[in-house]
């Protein structure tokens, strides 16, 4: 499977995903996650550096944060700085959603509070 950032830009993803509908932005956010787990596990087995390994698995959780708000409808738990700035990066998606009617507007309190 092909991944729409195979260089794990988080910016480029979320560039790729904005406009989509719900349904096709959550699929493709799925599938993005399952590529990038993949990617960390054949990085992983060919000797990536730590650099490269911490770059990939910080895209993963990003993803995997906002895989969770649209699921679950709660913010994640954010464990570091790095982590809160991602996830606060999937914010202009949210509100695309949320103009387009397909999320209610309080979802953007996840991001605001």
């Amino acid at each position: 499977m092909a991944m729409i950032s195979e260089d794990c830009d988080l910016d480029r993803f979320i560039e790729a995903i904005e406009d989509l509908p719900y349904h096709d932005l959550l699929i493709f956010t799925l599938k993005e996650g399952y590529a990038a787990d993949d990617l960390i596990v054949h990085k992983g087995r060919d000797g990536a550096s730590p650099e490269e390994m911490e770059r990939i698995t910080g895209y993963n959780r990003a993803l995997r944060s906002f895989i969770f708000l649209l699921q679950i409808g709660q913010k994640p738990d954010l464990a570091s700085e790095r982590e809160k700035e991602n996830y606060y990066r999937f914010r202009s998606v949210a509100a695309k959603l949320v103009e387009r009617r397909e999320l209610l507007p309080a979802i953007l309190d996840y991001f605001d509070g």
